[in-house]
């Protein structure tokens, strides 16, 4: 166990460039995770049942929102330390369980078929490990370890993500891969993070039990906003899945996953400098807080456009023979989705900009906005454009949220340096 330990800690030394490398290294494969997940249950399992774990791996993610509660964001940004990690950890054992319950529930009132249910539930619990995971990730990173928290999403996605394939490749059962994921999942779990937080702090529920609440109420608004979010993301393909058929779905599925690279890419360059990002505004370093954020939104336009033209160029050729289905009547439903894609990458940047400056209610009211637009859009664009309509939706919403948020994270900046004006003179 020793050894363990000191193979998943490393020796110290380099540590920001091992922060940086690790990040990438996880978000790379959880990123790739549904990509690969699904081009596996579809080439293994046919186009329609591909469908049925494309809406159930989506309800899972959608249902994770509970389990996250949004506190990752919240936890590593606390530089100040106002919560401790049994806090964090309490906190996250509560919606944990929260999140169990609704998926219970969703299936329960739907009753969408007893494969699709199953699937569904066990997706839910699949998802539900990356939730409780996700906070000793947060306490990882917080206290600077990003590395480890890097490692731990890289094993815990490459194990279960693994077993996932093989099995559904030898069974040709997309309810006996799903329930061996969640099986791999709890292991994987149990494996990397329980193994080594002991050497971060004490695993152990929090005895201020007014604080764990404190935190949930601090984070409802931005859990909520993210509830919304997610729907946001994916009310396209459940209108898809409402007025279309099941392969319909897949074929839609098909060219959204790409989507995530984006975000992806993105996402490498702003995570490791939440941590700095927060430090900046708390201490009032306007001009290094707004270099950091404008250089990051400068990169996400230039991968955004890059992105653009290989999906104009490559992707239907690529993901043809990715996914085994002829996707040549939609090249221009992929740039379309790889632009909102763009603008989903801005919209998660942004998020964090402003949960460090601890707007969460204006977050909530631009999720709110964006969200009644995609259910007025998503169902009329499906029913008229079909596929091609669901991106124009994806995509006309996302490019909405970004400037929203733009504008609120413009307007608290300005305010900040009014503020300081102010107590110069």
């Amino acid at each position: 166990m020793r050894r363990w330990k000191a193979l998943i800690l490393g020796d110290g030394s380099n540590q920001g460039r091992k922060n940086i490398i690790w990040n990438m290294v996880g978000s790379l494969m959880f990123a790739l995770a549904s990509i690969v997940l699904f081009a596996a249950a579809a080439r293994a399992t046919g186009e329609y049942y591909g469908g049925i774990f494309s809406i159930a791996f989506t309800t899972g993610q959608l249902l994770l929102t509970i389990g996250y509660y949004e506190v990752r964001a919240f936890q590593v940004t606390d530089v100040a330390g106002q919560y401790s990690f049994q806090d964090y950890f309490s906190a996250r054992m509560i919606t944990s369980a929260a999140m169990a319950v609704s998926g219970i529930v969703y299936v329960g009132i739907l009753r969408p078929g007893r494969v699709k249910s199953i699937v569904i539930i066990l997706m839910c619990f699949y998802k539900l490990m990356d939730g409780v995971a996700d906070v000793f990730e947060g306490e990882f990173q917080r206290q600077g370890r990003l590395d480890v928290a890097g490692k731990s999403l890289a094993f815990r996605t490459a194990f279960s993500g693994s077993v996932f394939i093989l099995v559904v490749l030898a069974t040709r059962d997309v309810v006996v891969a799903s329930a061996a994921a969640f099986a791999a999942a709890v292991f994987a779990f149990a494996a990397f993070d329980l193994a080594v937080i002991g050497e971060f702090g004490p695993l152990a529920l929090s005895k201020a039990w007014k604080s764990v609440f404190r935190l949930l109420r601090d984070c409802t608004s931005l859990f909520v906003g993210g509830f919304l979010y997610l729907y946001i993301c994916n009310a396209a393909k459940y209108a898809v899945d409402a007025y279309m058929s099941e392969e319909a779905v897949t074929y839609y599925t098909d060219i959204y996953l790409p989507t995530s690279t984006i975000n992806l890419l993105s996402g490498f360059m702003f995570k490791p400098l939440l941590t700095t990002m927060g430090t900046s505004y708390k201490q009032g370093e306007w001009k290094r807080f707004r270099s950091i954020v404008g250089k990051l939104l400068l990169g996400i336009a230039g991968l955004t456009i890059v992105c653009c033209l290989g999906a104009f160029l490559l992707g239907i050729p690529v993901l043809s023979f990715v996914f085994g289905h002829d996707l040549s009547n939609y090249r221009v439903a992929l740039v379309i989705l790889i632009l909102g894609g763009g603008f989903n990458a801005a919209v998660m940047l942004l998020y964090y900009v402003l949960t460090t400056m601890r707007k969460q209610i204006w977050i909530l009211l631009c999720y709110g906005i964006s969200f009644f637009l995609s259910l007025a859009t998503a169902p009329f664009l499906v029913k008229t454009y079909g596929v091609f309509g669901g991106a124009l939706c994806y995509t006309g919403v996302m490019a909405v949220l970004a400037g929203l948020f733009f504008v609120c994270c413009l307007s608290q900046y300005w305010k900040s340096q009014q503020r300081k004006n102010g107590y110069d003179k």
